[in-house]
Parts: structure tokens; sequence; C-alpha cells
């Protein structure tokens, strides 16, 4: 039997293993589109506990926001085809989670006004607070969450993604949909109100 020549041997193929850590957001949004459900999970894996957390204190109401992060999340995998950067998943993922915390402000304001909820949910900051808080700080946030329910729900979520998310304006701008300078005037609009009802001073830019 003639033997086989050296030119024509192939070296064993080496498949590496590679986890999501190791991918970039890019590469993983290539790999949800092409069908790979282990990449949507590593997506949704690497920012839900941003976005969850931050949806959390937005809505300061742990069961509606559960019901807002599920919808985001769904919404997200969805709309995945339409993403124009895979590398601001992240913030894109942001804009779609406070599209619907507003429509969640909108569905209180609605049930209220036919008298089927008296107000706020309870919970809000306070109840989000750390138990290294004093019971005069849980005081200053429960004095805060009354301020900003009387807040129009586009002018709240504008000063809660700046002060306490401790957002970039741009990065709250991009979040928002809306344009810079609109969103500071959203900011300064609520900033005023919740200097009239609360000793707390956010920082200046």
């Amino acid at each position: 039997m003639e033997r086989m020549k050296p030119s024509r041997l192939r070296a064993p193929r080496v498949v590496t293993l590679r986890t999501a850590d190791a991918l970039s957001d890019r590469e993983l949004v290539q790999r949800a589109r092409g069908g790979d459900r282990w990449a949507e999970d590593a997506l949704v894996r690497r920012h839900f506990a941003d976005v969850a957390a931050t949806v959390a204190r937005l809505l300061g109401d742990r069961l509606d926001a559960e019901d807002v992060v599920q919808d985001t999340i769904e919404a997200t995998l969805a709309e995945l085809p339409h993403l124009r950067d895979p590398d601001a998943v992240r913030s894109w993922m942001m804009q779609i989670a406070v599209r619907k915390v507003h429509r969640r402000f909108r569905r209180r304001t609605l049930l209220r006004a036919l008298g089927l909820a008296s107000g706020e949910p309870e919970g809000g900051l306070a109840s989000l607070a750390s138990d290294a808080c004093s019971p005069d700080q849980r005081a200053e946030l429960a004095l805060l969450d009354r301020a900003l329910a009387k807040l129009a729900a586009a002018d709240r979520i504008a000063w809660s993604l700046r002060y306490v998310e401790d957002m970039p304006l741009e990065d709250v701008a991009r979040s928002c949909g809306c344009s810079l300078a609109t969103v500071k005037r959203r900011i300064a609009r609520a900033d005023e109100h919740v200097r009239a009802h609360v000793s707390f001073e956010p920082e200046e830019d």
C-alpha cells in the first residue's frame, strides 16, 4: 500500500470552547441573530442585573419591576434584528426598559383616575435601601418618594436616572429617547420640585 505523502497529512482540528465572558456584546448579538439560544441567554444574563436594579428603583415596586423586566427581556430578544449597533446592546436594552417604565407610570395614573388605585404602590426607594441606611436616611428617602410621585413621568424618570442611577446626561438622554436639551429641561423641572420638598441636594455637574 502506498504511504500517504506528508504534504497530504492534516493536523488534528483543535476546538476551543469560549465562555460568554470571552465574547463581546457584538459577537453575542451576531450569534443570537443566527438563532443561537445560548447567545440570547448570555446577553440577558450579562445585562439583567443592571437593568433590573434600575427598573426597581424607578418604579419603587418590586412586583411592577418584575413584570417590566420580563417584558423588557422579551422585547429585547424580539427586536434584536433591528439593533443598529451591536456594541450598544446595554444602552439599547435600558432604553427599552425606560420606555416600558414610562408606560407603567401612565397605567398607574389611569388606574387612579378610574378609582382603581389609591396612589403610589407601597415601597419606593425607602423600601429598597440597604440595611446600612440610618432611620434618618430612610425618612429622607420616604420624603423623596413622595416628591417624585407628584412629578410627570418623563421628568421623574429623567431626574432618577441622573441623580439616583448617576448616569451621565448623554446616557440619560439616550435612555429616554430624547435630545440632550430636552432631558436637561426635564431634570431641571424635577430638580426644582425635589429641592422644594426634600433637603436632598444633588451634586452639581
